[in-house]
């Protein structure tokens, strides 16, 4: 088992979805990054289909046999294999991105390329969840440090961000390191 693997879904996104009651679009959903799954079962339902994207092969050879086990339908969840950066834009964008340990996993050179794809494949009026990890200011990584300032920066020009909390529910590891915030494409 890996260390950032908790066997379940973000409790900041679920209590964003659960008890903050944040109105999920409908529609085509993506979280790069996916590993496991377990927040593209957590997003999926009748009315929203869930890519889960990861650059290994074998995990994604492993979450498909899984998600045959478990009987979900793909009309629900497709897990696919590929490098976000190479992603080419649906003909229909999402409406929907989840980023929760993917941005603070590339090095910080490229996340101007990360905010210009997330633009490009979400579509207009569509949302970039964002849960903000490591909030730090160390210096090396993966993981590598971020802020709030650096997500407005780079996202500033093409998304107005909707929701913001400095303090969600967290894994007990990760409590005071992260920030849950929602951003709406212009």
């Amino acid at each position: 088992i890996t260390p950032w693997d908790f066997g379940d879904s973000s409790p900041a996104l679920k209590q964003l979805i659960e008890e903050k009651k944040f109105p999920l679009p409908e529609g085509r959903g993506l979280v790069p990054g996916c590993g496991k799954g377990f927040d593209v079962y957590y997003l999926s339902s009748e009315k929203r289909h869930v890519t889960g994207l990861d650059i290994s092969q074998t995990l994604i050879d492993q979450v498909q046999k899984e998600q045959k086990e478990l009987n979900v339908p793909d009309s629900k969840v497709t897990f696919q294999q590929g490098n976000f950066f190479d992603l080419n834009p649906p003909e229909e964008k999402y409406q929907f991105i989840y980023d929760y340990t993917f941005m603070c996993a590339i090095p910080p050179h490229l996340r101007p390329k990360w905010a210009s794809k997330i633009a490009e494949l979400i579509s207009s009026g569509g949302i970039l969840i964002a849960l903000m990890f490591p909030i730090s200011n160390h210096t090396d990584g993966p993981p590598y440090a971020l802020s709030t300032e650096i997500y407005q920066e780079l996202l500033g020009e093409n998304f107005i961000r909707e929701y913001f909390d400095e303090n969600p529910n967290s894994f007990e590891r990760r409590k005071g390191k992260e920030h849950m915030s929602v951003w709406r494409r212009k």
